[in-house]
């Protein structure tokens, strides 16, 4: 059995839209209930937010102690390096990437894309959703062999590949063995619905979903 570990990056320094993470939903902080819902998928094995040693995070790993869920420090900026330190400190064979700013992840779209990972017979190195995505925007999960990320973290030189953890892996389908799980409705929102959170008005849209549900 794969040891399986998700990893949520967090961090209070959000560039568009500052301490997102830490705003008001119904009492909670966006990030816990983001958390929540993740921790409603059945196949998420090991839940660690990962956050940087930057002091202002000390507020995140507060959060994680005072929920009892696994927290990460690590590098700031480089989120590949993160990604990979906290998945190596968690013992995973299995990484799954799934962002902080997405609190109105389904649960039932994690277990599809991690299902997929878990029953595939044939060789694959990354299996999501996001490439390309069909789900509204925010639903997005990601998953690797940890000797895939670990090629991607040894080998991956440009800002980019750094910062975003998995580009170095999704723009090499001539090296590595993508696959992608669609919306089995046949439908594409991925351009059209935003369920994430950059802006004030995402937030607005988000706190008004939550107050009403």
């Amino acid at each position: 059995m794969s040891q399986l570990t998700t990893v949520v990056q967090a961090r209070r320094g959000s560039s568009r839209l500052p301490d997102k993470v830490c705003m008001d939903l119904c009492g909670s902080t966006l990030l816990e209930r983001m958390v929540e819902r993740v921790l409603m998928a059945k196949h998420v094995g090991t839940v660690v937010v990962a956050t940087t040693t930057d002091p202002q995070d000390n507020l995140i790993q507060s959060i994680c102690e005072q929920r009892g869920w696994n927290c990460f420090r690590g590098h700031p900026t480089d989120l590949l390096d993160r990604h990979y330190q906290a998945a190596l400190a968690y013992g995973a064979d299995l990484v799954v990437k799934i962002p902080s700013d997405v609190p109105l992840i389904d649960p039932a779209v994690v277990d599809l894309v991690l299902e997929q990972a878990l029953n595939q017979t044939e060789k694959w190195d990354y299996i999501s959703n996001l490439h390309p995505g069909t789900w509204p925007d925010g639903n997005d999960v990601e998953v690797m062999p940890m000797d895939v990320l670990h090629a991607a973290w040894t080998e991956a030189r440009l800002p980019m590949e750094r910062e975003h953890t998995t580009p170095f892996i999704w723009e090499r389908p001539e090296r590595f063995v993508l696959k992608n799980v669609v919306w089995p409705l046949g439908l594409d929102y991925s351009m059209s619905h935003r369920f994430t959170i950059d802006y004030p008005e995402d937030y607005a849209f988000i706190k008004a979903v939550y107050e009403a549900l």
